[in-house]
């Protein structure tokens, strides 16, 4: 047992669950108050470092009405209030992966077979599809945290299976779509923290990777 690899991946399944909360919906004033103390992990990365920077400016030098002004930029980016034409930022990969841009397409149906293969199951109230970007980075964690867990067993064999998948999701169903995302995030955020913060989330899940490769070697 490494006690450093477990603390990692515990503290790697505490990260993309800080980012899955994010953009499942809109801030309250807890989750304000933790981001405005909070030291965001800046990686190995510069540009995971400069949007964290980003992260930190936005927050702390935010006027006094910031959660309503972020609540509202929230809406208009993920929920796609008050947009009537053009593409929109609704945070589903089908909408990004399908050829008619359409939800609940084949992206859907492949990470429920991922969520089902791992006894995941998403609750039927949330009544979300379940390639909801929060989703695929809530399952990431859960995925960190069973990695934590065969660690801690000595279960090498298992740690290097859980890592793996972690890899493969993350490449086909997180990073696949999360750039074209950010990009619409750009087109609509009229506050600099959304852009700030999907920025960081891909740089944080490529650096992820990127480790997970190692560790598979």
């Amino acid at each position: 047992m490494d006690a450093n690899e477990i603390e990692v991946a515990r503290g790697r399944a505490q990260a993309y669950r800080m980012l899955a909360s994010v953009f499942f919906k809109e801030l309250d004033e807890g989750q304000i108050a933790s981001l405005r103390e909070a030291e965001l992990p800046s990686g190995q990365s510069a540009a995971m470092a400069e949007a964290a920077a980003e992260i930190r400016r936005a927050i702390r030098l935010a006027p006094p009405n910031v959660l309503s002004l972020l609540r509202i930029d929230y809406a208009r980016i993920f929920l796609a209030a008050g947009v009537y034409e053009g593409d929109t930022a609704v945070p589903y990969e089908s909408v990004f992966t399908s050829e008619d841009g359409l939800m609940m397409q084949e992206a859907r149906d492949d990470v429920l077979e991922y969520y089902r293969a791992e006894g995941l199951e998403i609750e039927a109230s949330l009544q979300t599809p379940e390639d909801h970007i929060a989703f695929e980075l809530e399952f990431l964690a859960l995925l960190c945290d069973r990695m934590a867990a065969a660690l801690e067993a000595n279960d090498g064999a298992e740690a290097v299976r859980l890592a793996s998948v972690q890899r493969e999701f993350a490449k086909s169903h997180v990073l696949n779509w999360a750039g074209a995302l950010a990009k619409r995030v750009d087109n609509y955020a009229e506050e600099a923290f959304y852009p700030a913060f999907i920025r960081y989330a891909i740089a944080f899940v490529e650096d992820d990777v990127a480790s997970l490769e190692e560790l598979i070697g």
